[in-house]
C-alpha cells in the first residue's frame, strides 16, 4: 500500500507565490518588450509627422521660389556671366585667346592651351581649357586675379605648381649671385555657355 503525503499549507503557499512570481516576471518581460516597441513606433511616427510638416512648408513656398528663379534668369547681370558664344568650340577658341592675352600682359610665358570636351551641367554647358605656363609668383598672382575677376565669369580649377630656383646669366657671361624662383604651372579655366531656351 502506497501512502501519499498531502502538501501542507506552507508548501501550497510557497508554490502559489512561486507561480505568481513567475507570472510577474513573464508579465514584466512582455510588458517591457511591448513598451519599448510602443516607444519606438511613437518616436518614428513623430519623426515622420515632422518631416511631413517640413515638406508641406516647402511645398507652400514653391511658388515664391519659382518666381525668384524666373527673376534671376531674366536678370541681365546674370546673363553677362555666361560666355557670349553660341557653340562650345567657338567659346573654347575665344577662351584660349583670352588666356593668351592675360598671360602675356602679366609677364608670364604661355606654354600651351588645350580645349577640353564640353560638359552639360544643369541647363548650361561647361567649356574648359587646360593651360600650361611658366613665370614667377607675381606673374601667377596677376594671371589668376585677371582671369577670375573679369566678366563673363571664369573659374580656375585643378591648379598644380612646381617651383625651381634659377640663376640668370649676366651680359658678360657670368652668373648672377642671386637666384629666382621659376614656377611651372598647370590649371584649367572654365566658364559656362547658356543652353538654348534657358
Amino acid at each position: 500500500m502506497i501512502t501519499t503525503i498531502e502538501p501542507g499549507w506552507g508548501q501550497r503557499l510557497a508554490a502559489l507565490a512561486l507561480l505568481i512570481g513567475l507570472g510577474g516576471v513573464v508579465y514584466l518581460v512582455v510588458d517591457q518588450g511591448l513598451l519599448t516597441r510602443y516607444r519606438y513606433y511613437r518616436d518614428y511616427l513623430e519623426q515622420k509627422q515632422a518631416q511631413w510638416a517640413q515638406m508641406e512648408r516647402m511645398t507652400a513656398g514653391r511658388e515664391t521660389i519659382q518666381q525668384h528663379i524666373a527673376h534671376i534668369r531674366q536678370d541681365p547681370n546674370v546673363a553677362r556671366q555666361y560666355l557670349p558664344q553660341t557653340a562650345p568650340a567657338l567659346a573654347a577658341a575665344e577662351l584660349q585667346e583670352r588666356i593668351r592675352a592675360v598671360v602675356e600682359a602679366a609677364g608670364g610665358t604661355l606654354r600651351s592651351t588645350q580645349a577640353l570636351p564640353p560638359v552639360e551641367e544643369n541647363r548650361a554647358v561647361k567649356v574648359a581649357v587646360s593651360v600650361t605656363l611658366t613665370g614667377d609668383t607675381a606673374h601667377l598672382q596677376k594671371i589668376l586675379y585677371d582671369l577670375e575677376s573679369q566678366t563673363p565669369l571664369l573659374l580656375v580649377d585643378n591648379l598644380e605648381i612646381s617651383a625651381r630656383e634659377t640663376r640668370q646669366r649676366q651680359p658678360d657671361g657670368r652668373m648672377t649671385n642671386y637666384s629666382r624662383v621659376q614656377l611651372s604651372v598647370q590649371f584649367e579655366v572654365w566658364g559656362y555657355l547658356r543652353q538654348e531656351g534657358n
